[in-house]
């Protein structure tokens, strides 16, 4: 529980650059005043190229706004450089979320911004000020999360990888929650508010915990799924999970474990919340999870046999009693929607090429990359059409076209993974053709590409290295 580097830098920059929402709310953190009159008084040399960017770039709803440069600065590590501090991304380019990629070149202008207003110095100064601001969530969320792999029996090696992070923004508009999981890693960032949002991180430190447990019993999950017909009707659940039962079963089985973690006498008022909010196997994990109590074994290994307890007919009869909240519950703090990226005709094109693809049937799936091809003037996107055509030629034992259309997609510029292998295959046929250095020249092509993933790379050196030798 700490205020990230990254993530008060760039919550700074974008307030030096015009982010103004709900400046004049009473559960800022005086901090945000303080840093926006540092950064007027230091009159930085990049601010107006900082301004332009951010104009460029904002969004016309406030939150979508933050939620894109919380995204940025969580892919970002603050690094010592010979010529001063330095902003730079923690994951390779090709690897960033959509909404990342939007902003690069951002991360330049931020280091520039970090040097020219002195802002480490100024977070030093500060230090007593964030300390304070943290203090209330120091003691119960520690608490909280040791009581929860309490009860579900954590070992230190329990299985579950990467980390969960909870970081406080004290720049940005207040009352509001984000939530970010990239890779294995789990991230909430808090902005200001009144009281500390303690309960939405225990709910989210459970889920951390459970959900990859679940992702190895879906099978299992699923053969229960009908009953995910009775939480359409919830007015109060998030569409997510009325799309998702492994989802809403996970969720159903955190807010059972929240419930057994209070006093007895709460315990079943907070069951019926649940329920009428769209949980719908809140009360059958909460009376099973008694057994559990009983017994050693931790979660990891009980939850198989709390799933295949789900008695189908006895579910659908409790809840085919069940009335559901008209409406959803109104919360002190606001959980942001997740970062959503517009699909264009073209990408949804190339999606239906690529099922179509996997399904064998090359003469449809030729006709949908060609499509691709007129609905855009993206290079990566052409690219991608032209690797679909390539793979197709190949099938279709039309070797020069394939190379053709490889070469294509490589001139075209497609995304670093798809680059390296159209390299490798181009390799492979021309090595079959026999032309050693051409194809010796895509192989080594492929190994240098940047982002090119550990297969494309495996394969492009198992091609080098076994090239035949040219006829005599």
């Amino acid at each position: 529980m700490e205020v990230n580097p990254s993530l008060f830098a760039t919550m700074a920059a974008i307030n030096a650059a015009g982010y103004d929402a709900d400046l004049g709310s009473n559960a800022n953190s005086p901090i945000r005043a303080q840093i926006r009159q540092w950064a007027e008084s230091a009159k930085p040399k990049v601010l107006e190229q900082l301004k332009e960017f951010y104009s460029s770039h904002r969004k016309s709803d406030p939150t979508r706004d933050l939620s894109q440069y919380i995204s940025f600065a969580l892919c970002l590590e603050l690094y010592n450089a010979e010529d001063g501090p330095d902003f730079r991304y923690r994951m390779r380019l090709s690897d960033l979320p959509p909404d990342v990629q939007e902003l690069d070149g951002f991360e330049k202008i931020l280091t520039r911004f970090y040097r020219e207003t002195r802002l480490g110095e100024l977070m030093e100064k500060n230090q007593s000020a964030i300390d304070r601001s943290l203090e209330p969530y120091h003691a119960p969320v520690t608490l909280a999360l040791q009581q929860i792999d309490g009860y579900l029996r954590n070992p230190r090696n329990n299985g579950v990888k990467g980390n969960f992070y909870v970081y406080l923004d004290v720049l940005a508009a207040p009352n509001q929650i984000h939530m970010r999981s990239y890779g294995n890693d789990l991230f909430i960032v808090l902005t200001s508010s009144p009281e500390p949002q303690i309960e939405y991180i225990k709910t989210a430190y459970m889920r951390f915990q459970i959900e990859p447990i679940a992702m190895r019993h879906i099978a299992d999950i699923e053969a229960k799924g009908s009953l995910i017909d009775f939480a359409q009707g919830a007015a109060a659940l998030d569409e997510q999970y009325k799309k998702d039962f492994v989802s809403l079963s996970v969720a159903s089985l955190v807010r059972a474990i929240d419930a057994r973690m209070l006093p007895a006498r709460q315990r079943q008022a907070a069951v019926d919340l649940a329920l009428k909010d769209g949980f719908i196997l809140t009360p059958y994990f909460t009376e099973a999870m008694a057994e559990y109590e009983k017994q050693e074994q931790s979660m990891r290994f009980y939850l198989p046999i709390l799933v295949k307890g789900i008695d189908l007919k006895k579910e659908t009869a409790r809840l085919d009693a069940v009335t559901f909240a008209s409406a959803p519950r109104e919360r002190k703090a606001k959980v942001a929607p997740q970062p959503v990226v517009e699909v264009s005709p073209a990408e949804k094109t190339l999606e239906e090429a690529e099922v179509v693809y996997g399904q064998k049937n090359y003469t449809q799936a030729s006709v949908l990359f060609r499509r691709a091809l007129e609905e855009t003037n993206s290079r990566p996107l052409k690219g991608r059409a032209y690797y679909g055509m390539a793979r197709i030629a190949a099938l279709n034992r039309d070797p020069q076209l394939a190379v053709d259309l490889f070469e294509k997609t490589i001139s075209e510029g497609a995304e670093p993974q798809v680059t390296a292998w159209a390299h490798v295959f181009a390799g492979r046929l021309l090595d079959l053709a026999q032309d050693n250095d051409a194809a010796k020249k895509h192989f080594e092509a492929a190994i240098a590409t940047k982002g090119a993933s550990p297969a494309s790379r495996k394969a492009a050196e198992d091609g080098l290295n076994g090239i035949r030798p040219s006829r005599p």
